[in-house]
């Protein structure tokens, strides 16, 4: 009896030791508001941003000047928060994607639950991963900090979406101004119209009302007498709200508010003192390893972000990356470098428009208006290169130009700042196996035939020579037409992967060269269907044969949704001179593979059969 009764005192102990522990740290509550910059908002300096529950939580605590999305629009952003990971890392950066995580990573809530937490979220997920990846005690409407056991600590989110993009739909919501329209500003790249002025001042009503919301998210905490044991957050989930915001990584879209008040008690987690506003660049994927720091648990090696508060911080990085690729139906390819004082995009699809038509984006009215005005020749220029080509890259300097409408990137007195930041980009890049150059599609395809994750296939020099892949992605910088016998070569390299970006430089050229010419018509019978259909693009956009034989057998025979979305696109950047088939659409959407195994393998495919719809739609209203 005696080893017995000597084990059970053991595991009392160490039960009683553990409680203590949990009960002795600190609660954290996130509060936080969708598709707004820190523009809205009076503690960033808005005179017309009435806030003064979040100016008022500023003036306790850690105002962030340079706090960063790192993804440009929901999905992609939160994809960064719950991981502690780049999404591209592991595949997950296109909007709603639901990529599968490698075994060994699991989301933040989980090890917080762990270490002994009570982890409740109200209630948006929104991640590009399986919204049902355990973590939770309870994610919903419901969910609440107030349903915990007694004596556990709290970790709590509650969302917002009074100030989602949505608010501005007319055909979602009615709101008044917020404030007189003649003390609206109006960025350089927008047209200064009325229905501009009509919708930025409308937006300062959300704004007020979402200040409410935090308003009362902290009164609860003061009657239930937790202020002094609660850490709170307050940011938004991304930039926004107007055109050229959300889902873009200029400045706009990837730059949030964030405020951080410690009470007394837990003053010393933090290495700034309360009122402060800092110059320290934070982004998102540094939220999952900054919690883990401030309760004292260990921090996991797969999270590629640092704690900026908490027993385990470390110095700020140089730089904040951000990323856009497909948003809703319209795929792209962006990366992003900020310092704070400049931003750098590289455009990497850079025959495409920044600007591309989504449903969603032009249900404000302002974004068809916008369009409209660029047709019939009315916007300046800094507000018609939006439905432009991109350029190869963009650099900016935040400070003289905030609306980053004079691009730097060919001025030779930038030339040291451009190659720095090109290097910074590269190098973040090659260190977390970036999987952006694999078309959607094809990672789609390969994920389905070898059962391997994206974040396998990315770490497999054999079939993703990544450094080999970016040269030839890169192959146009600073070298302008003279690369082309290079991409010439390229197209004929046995990697579909680089024959893809030796396709896409060549329409990035438009060129008619002979022997390319000959090699690109040769890849319109690629196995590949990604490689297919751009191949088949290209010389459409050459004049110099009709796409739609191939574009259209993939829309009727391939059970790859991406694959279909890949060709759409493609059919419409060229619809002016080869005009689709109405019928080939119906007749796509209607495909869909029956076999469940074969989706959830991948669990990727589930939620995309409404992106054919919603195309679609787009192409019948045009």
């Amino acid at each position: 009896m005696k080893p017995i009764f000597a084990l059970l005192t053991r595991f009392l102990l160490l039960t009683v030791g553990l409680a203590a522990s949990a009960v002795d740290r600190p609660n954290i509550l996130w509060i936080t508001s969708e598709d707004n910059s820190p523009d809205y908002l009076g503690c960033y300096g808005d005179p017309h941003g009435k806030t003064p529950n979040i100016d008022s939580l500023a003036a306790n605590g850690i105002l962030y000047k340079h706090a960063y999305a790192n993804g440009a629009v929901c999905g992609p952003a939160r994809t960064v928060l719950i991981t502690g990971m780049y999404p591209p890392t592991f595949g997950g950066e296109h909007m709603r994607s639901q990529a599968s995580l490698p075994s060994h990573v699991k989301i933040y809530p989980q090890y917080l639950k762990d270490a002994g937490y009570y982890v409740t979220n109200n209630s948006k997920k929104d991640y590009n991963i399986d919204q049902n990846t355990p973590g939770w005690d309870e994610s919903s409407r419901n969910a609440h900090w107030k349903n915990r056991p007694k004596g556990k600590p709290f970790f709590a989110i509650f969302n917002s979406g009074l100030t989602h993009e949505s608010s501005l739909h007319p055909s979602r919501h009615t709101v008044k101004p917020g404030i007189p329209l003649n003390q609206v500003r109006v960025p350089a790249y927008l047209p200064d119209t009325k229905t501009v002025r009509d919708r930025i001042a409308s937006y300062y009503t959300r704004i007020q009302e979402m200040d409410s919301f935090v308003a009362k998210q902290l009164k609860d905490l003061e009657d239930a007498g937790l202020a002094e044991d609660t850490i709170v957050f307050y940011y938004s989930d991304h930039g926004g709200i107007m055109p050229r915001s959300k889902r873009f990584v200029y400045d706009s879209g990837t730059h949030v508010p964030l405020v951080v008040r410690f009470p007394k008690k837990w003053a010393h987690l933090s290495p700034h003192k309360p009122g402060t506003q800092t110059d320290e660049r934070v982004g998102f994927v540094d939220f999952a390893p900054t919690i883990l720091s401030l309760i004292g648990a260990d921090i996991p090696v797969h999270m590629q972000g640092r704690a900026f508060l908490g027993e385990k911080t470390s110095p700020a990085p140089k730089y904040a990356h951000t990323f856009r690729a497909r948003a809703d139906e319209r795929i792209d390819f962006k990366r992003g470098v900020t310092d704070g004082r400049y931003n750098y995009i590289r455009n990497y699809l850079a025959y495409l428009p920044t600007g591309q038509h989504v449903n969603y984006l032009w249900d404000n009215p302002a974004t068809g208006e916008w369009e409209a005005l660029f047709k019939q020749g009315k916007t300046t220029a800094a507000q018609s290169a939006f439905f432009l080509p991109a350029p190869l890259e963009e650099l900016f300097d935040l400070e003289a130009d905030p609306d980053e409408v004079n691009n730097l990137a060919n001025d030779p007195k930038y030339r040291e700042v451009l190659l720095r930041m090109r290097e910074a980009n590269r190098d973040h890049l090659l260190t977390t196996r970036d999987t952006g150059f694999i078309p959607e599609a094809l990672l789609v395809e390969w994920s389905r035939g070898s059962g391997k994750t994206p974040y396998d296939i990315a770490r497999d020099d054999l079939q993703y020579p990544l450094a080999e892949i970016m040269d030839a992605a890169d192959a146009l910088l600073d070298r302008g037409d003279k690369v082309l016998p290079k991409l010439t070569r390229l197209l004929g390299n046995k990697n579909p992967i680089i024959q893809y970006w030796a396709l896409i430089n060549c329409m990035v050229l438009k060129t008619e060269d002979e022997k390319a010419t000959r090699r690109i018509q040769a890849l319109t019978r690629s196995p590949i269907a990604s490689i297919r259909i751009a191949a088949s693009e290209h010389l459409a956009r050459l004049g110099k044969k009709d796409p739609r034989p191939v574009l259209n057998e993939v829309l009727l025979n391939n059970s790859n949704v991406m694959a279909r979305l890949q060709a759409i696109n493609a059919l419409d950047h060229v619809s002016e001179a080869y005009p689709y088939d109405q019928s080939v659409f119906r007749k796509s959407a209607a495909i869909w593979p029956s076999e469940a195994d074969e989706l959830t393998a991948v669990d990727w495919m589930g939620r995309y059969k409404a992106y054919d719809v919603r195309v679609m739609e787009f192409l019948e209203s045009k």
